[in-house]
């Protein structure tokens, strides 16, 4: 018997989902005759049945939030993209109704409470937990002209990530327990087009108005968790897969991967390891780190007591870390047709310790002090340019020809994205923050504090170190296993390594499935 609480409607928009007549049948009591009478009118009205496809997912649940303004139409092909994502994926879709009222509209009796038919079956204004640590703020209303939608919402959920609906894509982390990391508070972005009042914040409004959405999967105890980013036309790239509106493809290599700084000393085996299933994933043509050397055999932030404790230890050799920071990114080069270095501070950390003569009698480290202050000296009577760190990785690499190294100031861009800033130094002299790297007016993606955080065109990658180095130990933390994918189409997303995966393992498998 047909379940009476699904009306036709509702059957039209599963059917251009891709739900066939068994998944009806099953999961809604539609029978054959109803299922046959509906699509019957549905290509009486042009409208051209795709493939029917069926769920991939086995692991674990998968949601896709996002935003919908009222009085205004979903974008065509997003919507129809989403939908045919979530049939793929087995996935539920929540749209979050925003309300925004257009103080320059003249049209007293005009009706705005409403919100475009074909979102209807997905609107949702509760609150909701999915799996064990995301929770969706669907009840909580921001208003679409917010400068900072998650700014008033980061404890509200306590430990759990936070998801809000606004068109703004934003994302900040909240420091928690001292060796964990951080939780995430962002916002959806929007599958409404942008259409705001003639005001100032009304053009703000506009101009930060992004099509985009939220995926969740649920994977046992921890969620993944990333942003879908369309391109106008509606598709959009998630992992190893481009979804359009009419099918799905394996998608193009992805431009850039890059890493949340590596610390290589200190270096988190889960994460390098999560690194290479998501290269092996995503195949990025360049592969970007930041921080690569810690450096912290002769650091000039570690106190007395700190290197009597690497003394003891044995951790005081220069070379040796040299040793084994040139093993590691000999592995990490291995992820991409090329790896570019980014110019960062405990990069100069080296080229510091070198300026002091104190360490001339360093016994220990003689020979490195001694060779690397030679050659750099030689390079500056010659007119040249000498980074120390770059001297001793041609040194000791297997294949250093593998690596691009970008001198202090010099730009490497990718589809418009620059991505030669640590983020260590800010605009005009100020201490860097991904803040102050919104205001220059270019896309930048940078490292340096740790912690995932979007803000406008600005994005700030994680770490992928040991989350306790010592003199983060004793405080809350907002660092984060967090590197960025920017797709073959020019969109980026963070993506975050929980439980040893950056995604669920079906969500690569999609492509082939189709």
């Amino acid at each position: 018997m047909s379940n009476p609480t699904i009306d036709d409607p509702q059957i039209m928009d599963l059917i251009r989902q891709g739900r066939g007549s068994k998944w009806l049948k099953k999961h809604h009591g539609v029978g054959w005759s109803r299922y046959k009478r509906i699509k019957g009118l549905m290509q009486a009205q042009g409208w051209a049945p795709a493939e029917e496809v069926e769920a991939t997912s086995s692991h674990g649940h998968t949601y896709v939030i996002t935003t919908a303004v009222n009085a205004t139409k979903a974008h065509p092909g997003f919507i129809r993209t989403l939908e045919r994502y979530c049939a793929m994926r087995g996935a539920q879709l929540l749209v979050i109704p925003l309300r925004y009222h257009n103080p320059t509209n003249r049209d007293a009796n005009r009706d705005d409470e409403w919100w475009d038919s074909r979102l209807a079956p997905y609107l949702t204004s509760e609150r909701t937990t999915i799996g064990r640590d995301v929770t969706v703020l669907a009840d909580i209303k921001t208003q679409p002209t917010a400068v900072n939608p998650i700014q008033k919402w980061k404890t509200i959920t306590g430990s759990n990530h936070a998801i809000l609906g606004h068109p703004r894509i934003a994302l900040q982390t909240v420091a928690t327990h001292p060796g964990a990391p951080a939780k995430l508070v962002m916002s959806t972005g929007a599958v409404t087009t942008e259409q705001y009042s003639d005001t100032n914040a009304g053009a703000s409004g506009r101009f930060h108005h992004t099509l985009g959405a939220v995926v969740v999967e649920v994977d046992g105890e921890h969620s993944h968790i990333r942003h879908l980013c369309p391109t106008k036309d509606g598709a959009f790239i998630d992992l190893a897969t481009k979804y359009t509106k009419t099918g799905v493809e394996p998608a193009q290599p992805a431009a850039v991967l890059t890493m949340g700084d590596i610390h290589a000393e200190m270096a988190e085996p889960a994460v390098t390891r999560a690194t290479e299933e998501l290269a092996a994933v995503v195949k990025p043509k360049v592969l970007v780190l930041h921080d690569v050397l810690n450096f912290g055999s002769a650091s000039h932030h570690t106190k007395y007591f700190e290197k009597f404790m690497r003394h003891v230890q044995g951790r005081t050799n220069v070379l040796k870390e040299l040793e084994k920071t040139a093993k590691h990114v000999d592995h990490l080069a291995t992820f991409a047709e090329k790896t570019v270095m980014v110019n960062s501070n405990h990069h100069d950390h080296f080229q510091q310790w070198l300026e002091k003569a104190e360490h001339a009698h360093d016994m220990e480290n003689a020979l490195v002090f001694h060779e690397t202050k030679a050659a750099m000296l030689k390079a500056i009577h010659d007119g040249a340019y000498l980074d120390p760190f770059r001297y001793w990785m041609d040194k000791l690499m297997r294949e250093p020809s593998r690596l691009q190294w970008l001198k202090p100031g010099e730009s490497f861009t990718r589809r418009g994205v620059e991505f030669s800033w640590h983020g260590h130094k800010g605009p005009n002299g100020a201490r860097g923050s991904t803040k102050g790297y919104a205001t220059v007016g270019a896309k930048v993606t940078k490292g340096h504090s740790h912690g995932a955080e979007i803000i406008d065109g600005a994005h700030s990658v994680g770490t992928s170190s040991q989350m306790d180095l010592g003199y983060n130990s004793d405080a809350p933390s907002g660092w984060t296993w967090t590197h960025e994918i920017l797709y073959a189409n020019g969109k980026r997303s963070l993506i975050h390594c929980t439980g040893g995966r950056f995604f669920r393992a079906d969500a690569a498998q999609v492509a082939r499935a189709a």
